[in-house]
């Protein structure tokens, strides 16, 4: 390291501006974070190692010290520790901070004063000064909306995150308000927040799907076998005689897949709906009018 200039180590030109320093040493910094070298001595001292060039480079003060000194102001950089009026002209910035943030596996967020190693990630990653900064690898948000039907039988789809094309895998039986982490090889994760658009005729309560179901006055005297939309396909079931309208019936297994490997899946209810027609002939009402055993509201004059 005490051999090589600053410049070198960041692959720069000394006439470098401001903003090919910062992103050559992004670049730098992405590739050799022990996060993604974990166990390799070689990447963590290089990473210091471009840290600390960084660190001289990306200040205006202290690179134009190291423009007029050179190795000679370098050569005493480590191991010196006297303030600002001491021979070292960088006496004042402390890089045992690059130890202890990159020596012990610590984490990705630090807090620290001005001046020292986290106003650098601060400036570098937009990070928030006393209150932290967020390291490259740091998960990248990003929301999804998706349609009813998909968040129960899964689907794949595209997201586009910083200009870039995204295949997402949605796992069946997704909720709304639930996360899905997308891994990425090399760049940072994606922590996708889900939105799953209500339906205009099922309704999810946990891993079951309700439905209002509407029959005719016919079908709920005689009973009969009616078709039952779900949302794995349409079920033939039957609807007993003299069925009343409210009544909730269950399909088994035909509803949300159940957290679990081994866990199955919920059910669909249909609630039966009478339709009753808005005209019918004078004979047709009176037949059914005749079939009353009592007055459907008797149990009413208790409340009167």
């Amino acid at each position: 390291m005490a051999d090589r200039d600053y410049y070198e180590v960041l692959g720069v030109k000394k006439t470098a501006t401001e903003d090919e320093i910062k992103k050559s040493y992004r670049n730098l910094a992405k590739k050799f974070h022990p996060d993604k070298n974990k166990g390799n001595k070689d990447a963590e001292n290089k990473f210091k190692e471009i840290s600390e060039a960084y660190a001289v480079l990306s200040d205006k003060e202290k690179r134009a010290q190291y423009d007029r000194l050179g190795r000679e102001a370098f050569s005493g950089f480590r191991g010196a520790g006297g303030g600002a009026g001491g021979a070292n002209p960088f006496g004042g910035f402390d890089f045992s901070q690059f130890t202890e943030q990159f020596g012990g596996g610590a984490r990705r967020k630090r807090t620290g004063g001005s001046g020292g190693f986290t106003d650098i990630f601060s400036d570098l990653f937009g990070g928030g000064g006393a209150q932290g900064f967020e390291m490259p690898e740091q998960e990248v948000e990003a929301q999804l909306t998706i349609e009813f039907r998909d968040a129960v039988l899964g689907t794949t789809m595209e997201l586009t995150v910083n200009g870039d094309r995204i295949k997402v895998k949605i796992p069946e039986g997704v909720d709304e308000g639930q996360r899905i982490r997308v891994p990425r090889k090399g760049e940072p994760a994606i922590n996708i927040l889900v939105h799953v658009k209500s339906h205009p005729f099922f309704e999810r309560r946990g891993d079951d799907i309700y439905i209002d179901l509407p029959i005719t006055v016919g079908e709920a005297l005689r009973g009969g076998e009616v078709e039952v939309p779900t949302i794995r396909g349409v079920v033939r079931a039957r609807i007993p005689a003299g069925t009343q309208g409210g009544q909730t019936f269950r399909i088994s297994g035909k509803g949300v897949k159940r957290k679990g490997k081994d866990a199955g899946y919920g059910d669909h209810y249909y609630e039966v709906q009478v339709m009753v027609p808005k005209s019918a002939p004078d004979e047709a009402i009176d037949a059914i009018e005749s079939a009353y055993a009592e007055n459907p509201r008797a149990n009413l004059r208790t409340a009167l």
